[in-house]
């Protein structure tokens, strides 16, 4: 049987296609990346394995190789794997060497293309990668190629994939390199996602734009005379982001320092731009529920996430916390205020264990 490098889209879920749709519903065993929707990981078999492997900058899973070891080690055992990917497999997805990695343990491999992160952009910019009689061809690049080997003018589209990072570096290459500074740019943040944004500027001032903005990855800068096309309207303007719901990760009431100190940094890197998100403790540990609901209030949230830090449903999952929940309701009637299911039984558990197993095991 072979593996599938299922292309997931560029965030929307609905943006998989039929096929991949048919493959995860028919899947043993799903390796996903970070950007892909947990809501696509339902369309599995319940009782599939799902391993998170997921990269972001300064934050891999686990590294290249162990992905393809982890892949392998499930063909061989006969089940179906599905490798899912970001936007597509075979554009800045490491598809290819993952590929190459199956074929070389003699295990067939087949790559399910998927929406890529170009046409996502461009769709959310209302603008063609393409145009008749304007630009005849588009180039997909990457950020720190651009950077090291800026191409010359040209009237095709250069779509730049992971460039954000490095913008104000790239901008003044392509310049150097004879870009006329008025050229126009488009950068989109989060393309396809309800909170997706879009900045255009000419390229002498998109580094200057985007910092006022305060975009952030995963982003795609769309250069060239398309990102303003003739007779069109303007691009629109960054949507306010859809208001997030606050959350607060409530833990045991350990006395140790460690431990409180381990729960305070898991909030803050749960933590989303703009949103409220802060660790509570059962008693005696300061701060406890209703203090940081009191906060959340203060702050102007309106709808609040209580998520237990717990493993199993005992007495503080069953009795307590829902007791206290039910006391800040009551508190704070016009606060929408929501208890969610404690850890134990969520399939990232699972992930969880076997990265470990693994790392002890090197």
């Amino acid at each position: 049987m072979p593996v599938y490098l299922v292309g997931a889209g560029p965030g929307d879920p609905e943006l998989l296609t039929v096929k991949g749709q048919r493959l995860l519903a028919a899947a043993d065993a799903v390796l996903y990346d970070a950007l892909v929707d947990p809501r696509l990981l339902e369309l599995a078999p319940a009782a599939a394995e799902r391993c998170y492997v997921g990269k972001r900058a300064g934050h891999h899973a686990l590294a290249q190789a162990e992905i393809a070891r982890w892949m392998i080690a499930r063909a061989r055992r006969g089940l179906a794997v599905v490798r899912l990917k970001g936007g597509d497999p075979g554009v800045f997805g490491r598809g290819g060497e993952e590929m190459a990695a199956l074929r070389r343990a003699g295990i067939a491999c087949e790559l399910v293309p998927g929406v890529t992160a170009a046409t996502a952009a461009a769709a959310a910019a209302g603008v063609p990668l393409t145009h008749r009689g304007v630009a005849p061809g588009a180039r997909l690049l990457f950020g720190a190629g651009v950077l090291a080997a800026p191409p010359a003018p040209t009237t095709e589209t250069l779509v730049i994939y992971m460039g954000l990072a490095q913008l104000k570096g790239i901008a003044a290459a392509l310049l150097v390199q004879g870009w006329a500074r008025a050229t126009p740019v488009c950068a989109v943040e989060r393309a396809s996602l309800p909170d997706e944004r879009v900045i255009a500027a000419p390229l002498s001032r998109l580094a200057a734009a985007v910092r006022r903005a305060e975009l952030r990855s995963p982003a795609v800068l769309i250069v060239g005379a398309v990102a303003k096309p003739p007779r069109a309207a303007a691009v629109r303007p960054p949507r306010a982001a859809p208001e997030l719901p606050g959350l607060i990760l409530m833990a045991h009431g350990s006395p140790l320092p460690d431990w409180q100190r381990g729960v305070h940094e898991l909030a803050r890197q749960l933590a989303q731009p703009g949103q409220f998100c802060s660790a509570a403790f059962l008693p005696p540990v300061a701060p406890g529920l209703g203090e940081v609901v009191e906060a959340a209030a203060a702050a102007g949230v309106r709808r609040l996430a209580v998520v237990p830090y717990f493993l199993a449903p005992g007495l503080h999952v069953r009795r307590d916390l829902p007791a206290l929940v039910e006391a800040e309701r009551r508190r704070f009637p016009k606060l929408e205020l929501a208890l969610a299911s404690c850890l134990e039984g969520h399939p990232a558990l699972r992930t969880a264990v076997l990265s470990r197993a693994a790392e002890a095991m090197k």
